[in-house]
């Protein structure tokens, strides 16, 4: 009996033993698993510092811009003149460049821009209506151009503009009256001339068309649509082979959208090709600033 009980009593003690050895072994794992080696953590590059750009003088990209514009360079004046539009002359010629280099939505943003801040500004407003045309915003050219029209009455730039918004939109009469009398005011001007010629064909009266339209050939001897409008106006009068020689030239001098060629074509010509060599400039009229 004493020795069972001695017996009892060991075996007790060894899982006493065993428990504290369990006990010790999950305190022993518990701490070597919430225990960070660092020396073997990923290292986080460091974000080098980037200097800030110095900010932009605007008179040094204001005489950088004149300098591109005036070199031909329009996009890169474009570029240089958005950080110096700090005034409504900037701002006009910033338009002025976005214009040339095709960027039309710029442009009308820049130019009415300018007028906004300077309502005074006459060739402002006139090359506001130049670029609505461009963008077919007839309402739009015509608003532009009575502005100038205000500011000079006599002004046979902004009459231009006008007629060229009334003819569009098919306002003949009113149209007729605006480019006649730009044509008084500044016979020289051949974009004047053509512009008339072409609104008196629409109106049915190619006879009365040759004259500006001759007007408009003197000044202009090498745009294309200005030969092509002559011809419409010679071959509606009858003279056949004077239509021929027009549409020939603006064949010669680009004639982009082929009209010339099928007038051509039409009245028998039996060879529409080139006769010079085509310029660079024979398609792409200068625009007034």
């Amino acid at each position: 009996m004493r020795s069972a009980t001695r017996t009892y009593g060991t075996i007790l003690a060894l899982i006493a033993s065993g428990a504290l050895l369990a006990s010790c072994g999950q305190d022993t794992t518990a701490t070597e698993t919430s225990t960070l080696d660092l020396t073997s953590a990923p290292t986080v590059a460091a974000t080098p510092d980037v200097p800030a750009a110095p900010p932009v003088d605007p008179a040094v990209a204001f005489k950088t811009g004149v300098a591109q514009y005036e070199n031909g360079d329009y996009a890169g004046a474009a570029a240089s003149l958005q950080s110096a539009a700090t005034t409504p002359y900037r701002r006009y010629l910033l338009g002025l460049a976005q214009w040339k280099s095709g960027d039309l939505v710029g442009a009308e943003a820049s130019l009415a821009g300018s007028v906004a801040d300077d309502p005074s500004r006459l060739k402002g407003w006139i090359n506001l209506a130049r670029v609505r045309h461009d963008l077919r915003d007839r309402k739009g050219a015509l608003e532009a151009s009575e502005k100038a029209l205000l500011l000079d009455p006599v002004s046979a730039d902004a009459l231009h503009q006008k007629g060229r918004a009334l003819m569009e939109l098919k306002r003949g009469s009113e149209a007729l009256e605006a480019l006649t009398a730009a044509h008084d005011l500044d016979t020289d001007s051949g974009y004047i001339a053509n512009t008339l010629g072409l609104l008196l064909i629409q109106l049915g009266r190619p006879g009365d068309a040759v004259p500006p339209l001759e007007a408009a050939k003197t000044a202009l001897p090498h745009i294309a649509y200005v030969r092509n409008n002559l011809g419409v106006a010679y071959e509606r009068t009858g003279r056949l082979d004077d239509a021929k020689i027009e549409y020939q030239a603006a064949v010669d001098s680009g004639d982009m959208g082929g009209k010339a060629m099928m007038s051509l074509v039409r009245l028998g010509a039996t060879d529409t090709t080139p006769t010079t060599e085509i310029t660079e400039t024979a398609s792409v009229p200068a625009k007034g600033e």
